[in-house]
């Protein structure tokens, strides 16, 4: 539990010391949002069927960069508690990419 804990509280801080990129990237994602909802005759289900399929060829591609570009390496991801953490960062950044591909296919598509 201590591990779980040590993540959040991670996770939490690095966005806290990052709070700019943070509201940068979702002032960036509201305003992307917001001129593809001026369209209503776009096909959403195109773009998430996109969104979906670029999502999980990106978690696959961040999950076998993630130690390393944390500047560690698999022999070091012992614990289920380390390949949660992996996996789990992978899919925060997968479903990040998503957020962002789904309107701009949509946009580019239209």
């Amino acid at each position: 539990m201590y591990e779980i804990w040590l993540i959040l509280n991670t996770f939490y801080e690095s966005a806290l010391a990052n709070l700019g990129l943070v509201l940068g990237t979702l002032v960036v994602w509201l305003m992307l949002m917001l001129v593809t909802q001026f369209n209503k005759k776009l096909p959403w289900s195109k773009g998430v069927k996109a969104a979906i399929i670029v999502a999980l060829v990106a978690w696959v591609i961040f999950f076998a960069l993630a130690p390393g570009l944390t500047k560690s390496s698999f022999e070091y991801v012992n614990s289920m508690i380390d390949w949660l953490a992996v996996g789990g960062i992978s899919a925060a950044f997968a479903g990040l990419l998503a957020l962002f591909i789904g309107p701009i296919y949509l946009l580019i598509k239209r």
